[in-house]
């Protein structure tokens, strides 16, 4: 503990800040592209990037193991910092290169309120000479605190002696979150700045001079116009059902069991929220089946296409810091966090063990560290799903995608938000029980039913492609000879 009151006293918050934004994010980012690859060569049955080691060719003892292509991301990072810099006449000079500076920022600074492993707990007594009186003492706590507050906010301390006028010690409880900014409006501060993100798209179309340039940052505000009704929808399923948008007690609330078995994850109470969610934040990233922003083959890239070296590795790499915020948001909001549903039954100390009523507080730094490979490895898996998603769908057409969210995901994000809003006013809020989460799944069972009874009976949406019968075309019908 000595440590981390010497990390409070001498690290001012925003360095973690920058540890977590670079060392996790980004070098998570890194080998994201390395696994793209891998997934890309999987689905179609290929080996993938597995080449370069970390040697690179010229360090001895590893310039001759392949190390399964570890080392790609690193060539590919040296291959965008040694490429020339190229800038096409024309352009606006500034706007183009804050572009994609805006992008990777934006979408770095919203992973700040992600709680990631609960609150370790660590207390300190301080005894008191015989004597001392209620100034005294509290001038000793007050001082005490103050020591440690640049890390652990606001400490809480306790007299050690029922006897107030001379109490004979105090005992300092310090917590200490795993978590880089706790806001009471969370939720709102991620969803805010993520929708930021498309500012540096559409800035880049209109600052290239370039009209297939221009054309992707326009179906990119489009697209973020469309899908982030229902992306806010299907958040506010969550929001109604807890009454708080902090994403730290969400994520806490979550971190029990249904009649003791079943975990207390939103999945289970909103799968429709979910799925939404999912859809969404797939449209968000710009990633296919949605990547219409940069349709190679309508666009020739897009609103990056007329960037190269390091310009251009800032937008590919905001892409995927934004499929890892996006996905970590998913896992806060659905799959419960850094909660592993079980394994506390083998070890104690992951369950919380200072206040049965507050299970993200812990005195064990392996319980805290835990957690936080538990939210990373649920964060990977979603992850996977959008490479998975982007190799094994074709892109939609844009007539598809905005009758998507326009007819398809927003009138049933209403449906569901309404039927949420009815389900939690008859229980009058409050902790969601047993009851109420199998009542919560009904309404969404009930409302899947019903939008696909009443897709059977609107009118069709109106055909933008009709087939149309080409004469002497060799796909045509050939008669057959008489006889």
């Amino acid at each position: 503990m000595t440590i981390l009151n010497w990390i409070s006293s001498h690290i001012p918050p925003w360095v973690w800040i920058l540890l977590v934004a670079h060392f996790a994010i980004l070098g998570t980012v890194a080998y994201l592209i390395l696994l793209e690859r891998k997934v890309a060569s999987w689905v179609q049955d290929r080996i993938g990037p597995n080449r370069v080691g970390l040697g690179f060719g010229i360090i001895p003892g590893l310039k001759d193991k392949k190390m399964a292509g570890l080392g790609q991301p690193l060539a590919d990072g040296l291959k965008f910092i040694v490429k020339e810099d190229y800038r096409p006449a024309g352009v606006d000079r500034i706007l183009f290169t804050v572009a994609p500076g805006v992008m990777i920022l934006v979408i770095i600074i919203s992973i700040a309120v992600l709680p990631w492993g609960g609150i370790k707990q660590s207390t300190r007594v301080i005894n008191f000479p015989p004597g001392t009186d209620t100034a005294h003492a509290q001038a000793a706590v007050d001082a005490s605190i103050l020591n440690g507050a640049t890390l652990v906010g606001q400490p809480t301390y306790t007299f050690q002696a029922d006897d107030f006028t001379h109490p004979t010690g105090a005992i300092v409880t310090y917590d200490y979150p795993f978590q880089i900014a706790r806001l009471n409006i969370g939720v709102l501060y991620i969803l805010a700045a993520l929708s930021l993100a498309v500012y540096g798209v559409v800035i880049g179309g209109w600052a290239s001079n370039n009209k297939y340039s221009f054309l992707g940052g326009l179906r990119a505000t489009v697209n973020m116009i469309s899908y982030e009704i229902p992306l806010g929808l299907a958040v506010l399923c969550v929001v109604v059902m807890y009454g708080t948008l902090d994403l730290t007690e969400i994520v806490d609330r979550q971190a029990h069991y249904w009649g003791g078995i079943v975990p207390a994850w939103n999945v289970f109470t909103q799968p429709l929220a979910f799925v939404m969610f999912l859809i969404c934040i797939h449209a968000e990233a710009n990633r296919a089946p949605f990547d219409l922003a940069e349709a190679e083959q309508e666009l020739v890239g897009g609103y990056h296409t007329e960037y190269s070296a390091m310009r251009f590795a800032l937008f590919f790499l905001a892409e995927y810091a934004g499929m890892i915020t996006t996905s970590a948001v998913c896992v806060a909001l659905f799959f419960g966090g850094w909660h592993l549903p079980w394994i506390e039954w083998a070890w104690p100390a992951l369950r919380g063990n200072v206040d049965a009523q507050h299970p993200e507080i812990t005195t064990s730094l392996v319980a805290c560290i835990v957690r936080a490979i538990v939210f990373f490895a649920k964060t990977l898996f979603f992850i996977f799903v959008f490479m998975w998603v982007r190799w094994s769908l074709p892109r939609f057409r844009f007539d598809q995608v905005m009758m998507l969210a326009w007819r398809g995901l927003i009138p049933i994000s209403l449906a569901l938000l309404m039927m949420t809003s009815i389900v939690v006013f008859i229980f009058h809020g409050g902790a969601i029980g047993g009851s109420m989460a199998l009542t919560l799944l009904i309404a969404n069972i009930f409302v899947t039913v019903l939008i696909m009874l009443i897709s059977r009976v609107i009118p069709p949406a109106p055909l933008t492609n009709r087939r149309l019968k080409v004469i002497g075309s060799r796909f045509s019908k050939t008669p057959l000879p008489a006889g």
